[in-house]
């Protein structure tokens, strides 16, 4: 196991509820929804509760008994946002450790609050809807869910659902795109630093830029996979172009400096691949420097 690396002050010390979603297409604990017990078994925790922070785990049960990958998985996201309105209401910090993406919808949703912004970090937009993505991977559609367009009914099922103006996300690390994706990211005017072959010179100084004008609150999204590849594959839809861990770390010491965490999620991590361990103390690391600003 590699022990995280980064050291920081903790400031306002806000009590955390680490809000567990360890599911797959609405299936506990398969492929990405073994992530967030790799992440509390590399310390994450512990890590938090440095100084006598108070942190408490709260798990969201079964969703068995819904129909399908679909059913299962917006009621993963209905979950979801009824444990962070709670934590939200009890005065304490959300960090959702998630199998899926798309579970920041319900993030959002449980948030309550129309003027926060959404940093999302990603290999991938996440932004088809069902007509443009010929694969039908479900996992793909999150920000298209977020941004309400698509699956209208179902999202209206999640409690204060309301869409995300696109003005109001900013993304990151994205290089990897179905057809049509990048430019219907574009035709959107989001903001965005990409990865690959538009690689920054300096991440850090490029979402320093993205965030001017930004919303003073933000919903930080941390898809694992934004991650290059030369640090580890994060998951099976990993490809080179992305930040190292280093970057990962002054990207959100930037972030919490220009605006103020309300949530944070970290999804998409499967620890069968290689490298997970340089992983999983990327993505502790990335929580402590989070959790170091609230």
């Amino acid at each position: 196991m590699v022990p995280p690396t980064v050291l920081c002050v903790v400031s306002g010390m806000s009590p955390i509820d680490v809000i567990l979603a360890p599911f797959h297409a609405g299936t506990q604990r398969r492929r990405v929804g073994n992530g967030p017990d790799r992440l509390l078994e590399t310390g994450l925790v512990n890590r938090l509760r440095c100084n006598g922070r108070d942190v408490r785990i709260v798990e969201l049960g079964s969703v068995d008994a819904f129909e399908g990958e679909i059913g299962r998985t917006f009621e993963v996201k209905r979950r979801v946002a009824s444990a962070v309105a709670a934590a939200v209401g009890n005065g304490r910090f959300p960090l959702v450790l998630a199998g899926n993406c798309n579970t920041s919808v319900g993030v959002h949703a449980g948030l309550g609050d129309q003027d926060i912004g959404v940093v999302w970090f990603d290999a991938h937009p996440d932004f088809n809807t069902p007509d443009e993505m010929a694969s039908g991977y479900f996992d793909g559609m999150g920000v298209a869910t977020l941004a309400g367009q698509c699956w209208h009914k179902l999202a209206a099922s999640i409690a204060s659902y309301a869409p995300l103006q696109l003005s109001r996300l900013v993304y990151c690390g994205i290089r990897d795109f179905e057809p049509g994706q990048r430019e219907k990211v574009e035709a959107h005017g989001i903001r965005a630093v990409y990865g690959g072959s538009r690689k920054p010179d300096d991440y850090a100084d490029a979402l320093g830029f993205c965030l001017n004008s930004f919303p003073p609150k933000a919903l930080v999204h941390l898809d694992l996979d934004c991650l290059d590849t030369s640090v580890g594959h994060a998951n099976g839809y990993a490809v080179p172009g992305g930040l190292s861990a280093t970057d990962l770390n002054a990207c959100l010491i930037r972030l919490v400096g220009q605006t103020s965490p309300v949530a944070m999620t970290i999804a998409s991590f499967d620890p069968d691949y290689p490298g997970s361990d340089a992983i999983a103390a990327a993505g502790v690391d990335a929580a402590w420097i989070v959790a170091s600003a609230i």
